[in-house]
C-alpha cells in the first residue's frame, strides 16, 4: 500500500511538473509575440536612421538587465509595460536616468531613446 501511495504522489508530482513547464513555454511564446508585434510596429519608424534597426535588440542590450521579459515582467527594475509615465517623461527617464538606473543620454543617440520610450508606451498592461 506503501508503494501505491508514493507511486500516486510521483505521478501527481510528474503531471504537475509537465504542466509548469508548458504553461512557462507558453508565457514565454506569449512574451516573444507581443513584443515581436510591438517592436516591429516602432521599428518602422526609425528605419530611417539605420537600417535594419531593432528596438527589441537595443533594449535587450540596454534595458533587458533589470526590466526583464522585455518590458513585461518586474525584476531588479519594475515592470515598464502599462507605465502611467507619458512619452516624453519616458524620454526623461531613460536620457537622465533615477536613481539606481543611469541615464542613457551619453550612450544612446536621441533617436534611439525616443524608440525605446515608443516602444516602451506601446507595450500593454500586462505582466507576462
Amino acid at each position: 500500500m506503501h508503494q501505491n501511495h508514493t507511486l500516486t504522489i510521483l505521478k501527481l508530482v510528474t503531471a504537475i511538473s509537465i504542466s509548469l513547464s508548458m504553461l512557462l513555454s507558453l508565457a514565454a511564446r506569449a512574451e516573444e509575440d507581443v513584443t515581436e508585434t510591438v517592436a516591429a510596429s516602432v521599428n518602422v519608424n526609425y528605419q530611417e536612421f539605420k537600417e535594419n534597426f531593432s528596438v527589441k535588440r537595443l533594449f535587450a542590450s540596454r534595458c533587458s538587465w533589470c526590466h526583464q521579459g522585455y518590458g513585461l515582467k518586474e525584476a531588479d527594475g519594475p515592470r515598464l509595460s502599462g507605465t502611467a509615465l507619458t512619452r516624453d517623461e519616458v524620454i526623461h527617464r531613460i536620457s537622465r536616468g533615477k536613481s539606481p538606473m543611469p541615464g542613457f543620454r551619453k550612450q544612446l543617440k536621441p533617436w534611439q531613446i525616443e524608440a525605446l520610450a515608443d516602444y516602451i508606451k506601446a507595450l500593454p498592461d500586462v505582466e507576462l
